[in-house]
């Protein structure tokens, strides 16, 4: 995941004739919207464990479903 260099965001901005309490609370503010950020690699583990959970469910009932109708085959 990629890091916000502070310092140098503030530089930046009071380079840009930002007062300094100004560009501070700037990068205050980017920073927080930045840490909430997920990146590509833990979206993939996510769908992958959530794809495995949903796999093993299917799985369940299909065999559930098999179960059932041999029941039904050998009462008929």
């Amino acid at each position: 995941m990629a890091t916000l260099d502070t310092h140098r965001a503030v530089t930046k901005l009071q380079d840009a004739v930002a007062p300094e309490p100004l560009a501070v609370a700037m990068v205050d503010v980017m920073e927080d919207a930045s840490s909430r950020l997920v990146g590509r690699d833990y979206l993939r583990a996510e769908l992958q464990k959530a794809l495995a959970i949903q796999s093993g469910v299917m799985l369940g009932l299909m065999v559930a479903i098999a179960g059932v109708a041999i029941t039904i085959a050998e009462l008929i």
